[in-house]
């Protein structure tokens, strides 16, 4: 009984700030008013809100600031050009939004929910279906250093359905996306459509399955 109250109280934080992430911010959902097609983590200021772990809400201009690789470790944030900045990790907020990107701050074992939080970009943030760039993914060849979301790029996505985490493929997407999007009779007729079922067109098929479920 002990151990399961521990397991408890170590699992109920994670899970109510997934809640939190995933239920109470409808006004930051995405919209295909505003695709991130041609979007990536800038390193240049610019206007942006930070949603901090105690849920204030912080507007300003917004960057990205430490890098490993394409993952990003950190964020500057200031209230004004020439204000002091400050930095922000992922333990510190919940959310960053700036330059039509969310960026998510969710606990590196997804599929437990627990441990130290990291970065995730969205590269669709919706009321019943994210996906999201793989932190770990491999990437494809590509003439810039930049990794640009919805360009095919990466090779891999992380979707967050009812608080369950799937990795969608390049190589297996079709059947993946079927899966996951299954309960949605309008999207799964319009599955039927291989032109409009590519990799390639991530952002559109998830905002379909979005904005068409009932």
């Amino acid at each position: 009984m002990r151990k399961l109250l521990i397991n408890l109280l170590i699992f109920l934080p994670c899970a109510l700030h997934s809640q939190i992430i995933f239920g109470e911010n409808a006004k930051f959902y995405n919209s295909y008013d505003n695709p991130t097609s041609e979007k990536f983590v800038s390193a240049s200021w610019k206007p942006g809100i930070i949603i901090l772990a105690d849920d204030t809400e912080i507007e300003g201009e917004v960057k990205g600031y430490t890098y490993k690789g394409s993952d990003i470790n950190s964020f500057r944030y200031r209230p004004a050009k020439g204000e002091k900045a400050t930095t922000y990790k992922a333990e510190d907020c919940k959310m960053i939004l700036y330059d039509g990107l969310r960026i998510l701050s969710l606990p590196k074992k997804l599929k437990k929910m627990t441990g130290k939080n990291r970065f995730y970009v969205a590269l669709y943030y919706g009321e019943y279906l994210t996906v999201f760039q793989d932190p770990d993914a491999n990437t494809a060849n590509s003439a810039s250093n930049e990794i640009i979301l919805n360009e095919g790029q990466m090779l891999s996505f992380l979707a967050i359905k009812s608080n369950e985490v799937s990795k969608i493929t390049a190589m297996s997407f079709r059947k993946q996306i079927r899966k996951l999007c299954a309960d949605n009779e309008e999207w799964v007729e319009k599955s039927q459509d291989k032109k409009w079922l590519k990799y390639e067109n991530m952002y559109e098929i998830v905002d379909y399955y979005n904005k068409t479920r009932k």
